[in-house]
């Protein structure tokens, strides 16, 4: 084997690996991962994107976040940071600081502000899909800051092509819209074909339960991910939601159900549209055999 074949075995493996930890924790604070990059406006922007997405959707639902956490928030929870007031809410938990000083400023263990918690306030329903929408924005910039350091490591200056998209808007514009990053991408009709699958699913589920499948107040752990779907979940939450539910439908479970499948289906689409965008910059190696290396 020639020394140029050995070199580019390396530069293959290495292409195939992560970015480790590190790069992982770094996409929990927005920006960070960009301002370690040197991408000092972009880092701002992140950071005040996200943390203005969540403070507009914390003005309606404040200390309703504790209602939606998975842990107990009371003293003496499990977890320990609820002790101070950081619920363990998602995806609001991708945007850590904002949850922290959210959390912490409407924050308290008397037995009435408890009570608060689980009482509805007007316009929560708005209010609890911003807050989890500014989680989702910092996932989407930290997988910004990933494809960033990913292009820094591997790519080299005259050979490797531009990607179509940024694999990290392909995500998310795949979040509000199943398929659109795929079309970005130029893969249109597999776009086409995972849209259809998602919104199918998720409109399914939505008739069977007479629209009250998609609400966080009456299921926020299926809402969870039922979110991964943004686009019906803003739907729910402008159109649907609101609606009060004065019996339960008989196909209510059944229809929750349907739209967090939905929800997880478009995780796949979310993460399939990146590595689409991605692989337009980086295409998989070909063994000799024909097959992927």
């Amino acid at each position: 084997m020639t020394t140029a074949g050995i070199s580019d075995d390396k530069a293959t493996q290495q292409a195939s690996h992560g970015l480790g930890l590190p790069a992982f924790f770094m996409t929990f604070v927005p920006g960070l991962g960009q301002w370690v990059l040197g991408q000092r406006a972009r880092a701002s922007f992140a950071f005040a994107s996200c943390t203005a997405l969540f403070f507009a959707g914390w003005a309606f639902v404040q200390d309703r976040l504790f209602a939606y956490s998975l842990t107990s928030s009371e003293p003496g929870g499990a977890w320990i940071p609820a002790r101070i007031g950081i619920p363990l809410t998602l995806p609001e938990i991708l945007n850590l600081p904002a949850l922290a000083i959210g959390g912490m400023l409407t924050f308290e263990s008397d037995f009435e502000s408890m009570r608060a918690w689980f009482l509805p306030r007007p316009m929560e329903d708005l209010g609890g899909f911003l807050t989890a929408a500014s989680g989702m924005l910092a996932a989407f910039w930290g997988a910004d800051a990933i494809w960033s350091m990913r292009w820094l490591r591997d790519a080299k200056d005259g050979v490797t092509p531009a990607p179509a998209c940024n694999p990290a808007l392909a995500a998310g514009i795949s979040w509000l819209l199943p398929g659109a990053g795929h079309w970005l991408a130029g893969q249109r009709e597999k776009g086409l074909l995972m849209a259809a699958a998602v919104l199918v699913v998720f409109a399914f589920g939505m008739l069977v339960s007479e629209g009250h499948a998609v609400d966080r107040q009456i299921a926020s752990v299926w809402w969870i991910g039922e979110a991964l779907f943004g686009g019906g979940a803003l739907f729910a939450a402008l159109v649907t939601a609101p609606i009060e539910m004065t019996s339960s439908p008989d196909n209510l479970e059944l229809g929750t159900n349907l739209c967090t499948v939905a929800g997880l289906m478009n995780l796949v689409v979310m993460i399939d549209a990146f590595t689409a965008a991605e692989r337009t910059s980086f295409p998989v190696a070909q063994a000799p055999n024909g097959g992927a290396a």
